[in-house]
């Protein structure tokens, strides 16, 4: 059986839930997001995770985030111009619209 998480506000964590909720953050590939929502039921954590991380002397450059895009698996290609048309600056060309 799972455990179950308890959930609470925020604000209640003691320090050692705090470290176990970033540790969680940093071994996983969830969301700050996803872990906020875990262990607190709200939707949204205004960066406190951060904070946490910031009091409890945690590096927070590292990467906490999934990109929003799946990585480009077929690049564009580059438009080729026909090389008339790029060189060509005449006018000669009129064309009316009626």
């Amino acid at each position: 059986m799972d455990k179950k998480i308890i959930q609470k506000a925020g604000k209640y964590f003691t320090v050692e839930e705090k470290h176990k909720i970033i540790q969680e953050l940093i071994s996983t590939q969830c969301t700050k997001v996803e872990i906020w929502e875990k262990y607190t039921g709200e939707e949204q954590e205004h960066g406190q995770l951060l904070r946490w991380m910031r009091q409890l002397g945690y590096n927070t450059g590292i990467k906490t985030r999934r990109p929003n895009f799946v990585s480009n698996l077929y690049p564009m290609v580059q438009k080729k111009i026909k090389p008339d048309r790029a060189t060509n600056n005449d006018d000669n060309h009129l064309i009316t619209c009626n």
